[in-house]
């Protein structure tokens, strides 16, 4: 019976991207406290690696080459190292080909996975036992995977993120070299697809308004030269209400989102990284729904397009249902998130 299983040593095969990686978080919490004398080794294939080598949920990161399932030699080399973990579960949220084989591969006789209701491609093939998705959020989502468990509730999700000591350091410094106050706003206008992209002169009238209706200077964050192409073309129209954010590591962004007052952007990586540290948000959503893969918890507040998503897997194509959100409902949104701030309602970072 799965209610009777005490596992020695669990798989998660999260993969990617680093947003999803960041969502996944809180089912390696969970699994730790079920089983608090598991190790939990983690596979991915992304930068999320940073985030996970010093979370106390996370005794074992494992590198998987990405394409390493169009390499049998990747197959035997994968399928001998994680047979020496001697796994007796694996979880796998992601639900693809990529991270089911791995579950496989590993051996272990307990594979959890997601039936159609969530997984596709030879996912659910691959499980031993299959949940069906029930819940909105994908935290909540990805936790169902313990439910033949627990009971999960939605929002009651922990992410226990630790404090990146070294990264805190630098984002303290570069802070001092800014001279900002302890009050700002951080912007982050980038995103992986095109119809995930708000338009930066819409971003610049967010960072003009919140200047002068709340007195917040705007740092505008970046990564790669296109997103710093976009972030430049918004802190030049924010008439000096906005500026450059320098450049960063990814834990070095994370505690410098740690420090802010709000971070208002679309659907993408910097959201989630803000999220789970409890740094409140306004996120803007066109062709995802905020619903699912939104901030997590009520201490944020989102912008759904009025032009519902056509599908989830629309990375391509003009970006219509983002450009029909209103500069004024995103400034109404900031506006009340910043006056709940402002009145100490809206204090709560979350703990290490």
């Amino acid at each position: 019976m799965l209610d009777s299983c005490e596992p020695k040593n669990i798989l998660i095969t999260r993969l990617s991207a680093i947003g999803d990686c960041l969502l996944t978080i809180p089912l390696a919490v969970a699994a730790k406290q079920l089983w608090p004398e598991c190790r939990i080794h983690w596979a991915v294939s992304c930068a999320a690696s940073q985030f996970l080598q010093e979370h106390p949920a996370v005794d074992e990161v494992i590198k998987i080459p990405k394409g390493w399932l169009c390499s049998p030699r990747a197959w035997i080399e994968l399928r001998d190292e994680l047979r020496q973990l001697q796994c007796d579960l694996v979880l796998d949220p992601q639900g693809l080909t990529k991270s089911a084989m791995l579950g496989w591969l590993s051996g272990a006789k307990l594979r959890v996975g997601f039936d159609r209701s969530h997984a596709r491609e030879v996912a659910p093939w691959c499980a031993t036992h299959r949940v069906s998705r029930t819940q909105s959020h994908m935290v909540d989502t990805y936790l169902e995977l313990l439910s033949p468990w627990k009971t999960i509730e939605p929002l009651m999700a922990q992410f226990e993120m630790p404090v990146y000591q070294a990264a805190a350091a630098v984002a303290d410094s570069k802070l001092k070299e800014y001279q900002l106050p302890s009050s700002w706003l951080a912007i982050n206008s980038g995103a992986g697809w095109n119809t995930r992209r708000w338009p930066t002169d819409r971003f610049a009238e967010i960072a003009r308004r919140i200047k002068i209706d709340h007195g917040l200077t705007s740092l505008v964050f970046w990564a790669g030269d296109d997103e710093k192409k976009m972030a430049e073309q918004i802190v030049a129209e924010s008439r000096g209400a906005a500026r450059l954010a320098p450049v960063t590591s990814l834990l070095e962004m994370l505690e410098l989102l740690r420090r802010c007052t709000l971070l208002l952007t679309g659907d993408t990586g910097p959201l989630h990284m803000a999220s789970c540290i409890g740094t409140p948000c306004v996120s803007l959503h066109g062709v995802t729904w905020g619903e699912e893969s939104g901030p997590y918890g009520n201490e944020h507040r989102i912008v759904q397009s009025p032009i519902q998503p056509a599908g989830k897997l629309q990375r391509k194509g003009k970006n219509s249902s983002m450009r029909a959100i209103t500069s004024n409902s995103v400034m109404a949104a900031c506006d009340d998130l910043l006056n709940v701030i402002s009145s100490g309602v809206n204090s709560h970072r979350r703990a290490c």
